[in-house]
Formats: structure tokens, sequence, C-alpha cells
């Protein structure tokens, strides 16, 4: 089977090139913002109608390739999909606006790999050819077929986002089942089907979201432009830790299975339906929280070790007693985190009620799906 992971390379840059660097994530930028205009005034993503209205003009006033006006108006029209997803109309809103630096590259047509290891970008001013730390992409991803990537200035540094696809096993029959509950108190629970249970408190997450809550809210009253500064900075320091969090849980969860597993993991709406009924003190830390980044290291962590992920609909799974199968909104008691059933007097941590009644589901499903197969 085929997996796709993407892998952030650093571009090494002299100053010089720094600048052109810049310069033509600049252009790519207005060109976006160009096509971004154009397809909200006229209300149409086709590739078509939006490359008679804006091609030309893209290369005559940017001075931009062929290719890199190609890729500014499928950026556009992929963005405006996706607010069509979300929203259910692709004119819900203000219209996009870009203004992140960066800019995508076709592989072959906008860059290419040298023996030598460096890169081949195409610029403004031509083809550029950079030295490249190739450190962090594992040497079966570094010979796999690489994908369009994406340039970008990060903390003062260039990387190159770099999709490549390799083939793997595919997933023996799963040994295991580990159904995985996410939330505020514990941001993952996991139960298995020898009857393990492992949490991973959030307890610190909550205190140091609640500190980083309040220095937000400081700078904000403050309102200078170094109050400003000071806030992106603390934006871009809280989304690393947040990510090496995410990165802890999920390489353990995964370095717990030594044989093929299944893992069941919940449907992202109902996590955001949850946080919707959480206390008003603690509304921010739970909404905020990544849980998409943690559930697609947890996916793609698993995948690069034979394991499987599926996603279930979370709904009752944790107010349905996973003994005798009753379903009651007042067996759980939220403030207390426990879980008593009034039919068969079980009782538990909710959190855990939950991950069983998640892995359970999962485990349904797999036998169907077998079943289906006979």
């Amino acid at each position: 089977m085929l997996n796709t992971l993407t892998y952030a390379v650093r571009l090494h840059t002299t100053m010089q090139e720094t600048q052109l660097l810049t310069d033509t994530c600049t252009a790519f930028l207005s060109c976006c913002n160009t096509v971004s205009d154009t397809a909200y005034q006229q209300r149409t993503i086709s590739q078509k109608k939006l490359n008679k209205l804006t091609y030309h003009k893209l290369r005559e006033e940017y001075h931009v390739g062929a290719q890199m006006a190609q890729s500014a108006i499928i950026r556009v029209i992929g963005n405006y999909r996706t607010i069509a997803e979300l929203h259910g109309s692709s004119w819900h809103g203000k219209h996009p606006h870009y203004h992140t630096m960066g800019y995508d590259l076709v592989y072959n047509r906008d860059y290419s790999v040298l023996k030598d290891g460096r890169i081949s970008i195409n610029t403004l001013q031509g083809r550029v050819k950079f030295t490249v730390d190739w450190s962090h992409m594992p040497q079966p991803y570094r010979h796999g077929k690489f994908g369009t990537a994406r340039i970008l200035q990060r903390n003062n540094k260039w990387l190159l986002l770099i999709p490549s696809t390799i083939t793997i096993s595919e997933p023996k029959q799963p040994q295991q089942i580990v159904g995985i509950d996410m939330g505020l108190r514990f941001l993952a629970t996991a139960y298995d089907s020898d009857g393990h249970t492992t949490f991973f408190s959030g307890k610190e997450v909550s205190n140091k979201r609640a500190h980083y809550k309040t220095l937000r809210a400081q700078l904000q009253k403050k309102g200078t432009r170094s109050a400003r500064r000071k806030l992106q900075a603390i934006g871009k320091r809280e989304n690393r830790w947040m990510r090496d969090i995410n990165h802890q849980v999920s390489q353990a969860l995964i370095s717990q299975q030594a044989e093929p597993t299944l893992f069941v993991l919940e449907n992202l709406t109902g996590i955001r339906q949850a946080t919707q009924k959480v206390r008003k003190r603690d509304r921010y830390v739970q909404v905020s929280w990544a849980y998409y980044q943690l559930r697609t290291m947890i996916e793609y962590k698993a995948k690069q070790h034979g394991h499987t992920c599926i996603a279930i609909d979370p709904k009752y799974t944790s107010q349905t007693c996973p003994r005798c199968g009753m379903v009651c909104k007042t067996n759980r008691n939220k403030r207390m985190h426990e879980y008593r059933c009034a039919n068969c007097s079980y009782q538990s941590n909710d959190d855990r009620v939950a991950a069983m009644n998640i892995q359970r589901i999962g485990y349904m499903q797999l036998v169907e799906s077998q079943s289906d197969k006979l």
C-alpha cells in the first residue's frame, strides 16, 4: 500500500538568496490575493474561468512563471472548496486573504533534487540551488515519489515541506484493539483488549494553557506594538509546546503496542460538541487544544508501524455502561469524573468508560468487516 508523509527540510540561504525567496513569496501572495478577489467577485471557482480571467494578468503584473501562476489559481480554488466543505458555501463570510510567506512548488517543474543532495528551486530570477538539511526525513522517504511542495519562512528559517510517497506493507490482521478517548482532564485515555487502561494527564496542559491565556490577555490590554510582537512570539512558543506534547502522547500510545493493533479514535465532530458543554473557565483550554493534530499524529505513526486506525461516532460512549449496556446520562458524574450504573452498579472513571465503549465499537466494526469478506 502507498503511504504519503510530509517532511520539512531546511534550506541554507545567503542574504541575497533570502531576499530572492522573500520577493518570490511576495509575488505569489499577490497572485493568490488577485485570484481570490476575482473568484469572490465573479462567484466562481472554475479553474477554466479563473485561468481566463487572471492568468495573463498574473504573468504580466507580478512577473511570475506559467507554473507559479497556475499554482496560485489552484491554491485559491482549493481554499474555496475547503470553505464550502466546512460551511456549505464557498462564499461564506469574508473571502480568503493571503499573507503568510510561502509559495507552492511542483516537482520537476518548480523544484528538483540534484545528485549531490542540493535542491534546485524556481524563483523570480530563475533556478537557484540550495544546500539542504535532510536529517529530519527518513531514508525511505528521501527516495520516495515527491509531490507538490511548499516553501515557507518560519522563525527566520526557510523550510521546504515535501510530501513523499512510498510503498509499505499492508497492515496485518489486528491482534489487539485499543480505544482512545480524548478530553480535558486526560488528553487521552486508552483501553485495550486485555483490559489495561492508560491515562495521559491533562493537568499540566490545563495549567500551562491558563498561564498563556493570562499572558495573552495582559498583552492585548496594553495594545502596544511591542505587546503585539510578544503576542506573536507567545503564540509560536505555545504552538511548539503543544505539538511536542501531542508528539509525546502519540508516540507513547504507539510504542506500547508490539503486535498489529487497531486503534479506534473519536470522530472529531464529537469532540467539538463535547467542548461546548464544559465549564466556561475550562472552555478556552478545551476548545483550543489541537485534538486534530493529536489524532493525525496517532494515525500516521500507527501506519508507519503496521497498525490500523478507524474513527467512530463517540455519541453516548460516556453514558453507556460497558457491563450491561444501559444508556443513561445521569450515570455519569462529570464533576467527580465518575461513572456509576443505576442498573448493575458498575463503577469506574468516566473517561475509562468512554475508552472502553470506543474499544467495543471498534471490535464490533472489525467483526462486521471480517464477516462481510466471508
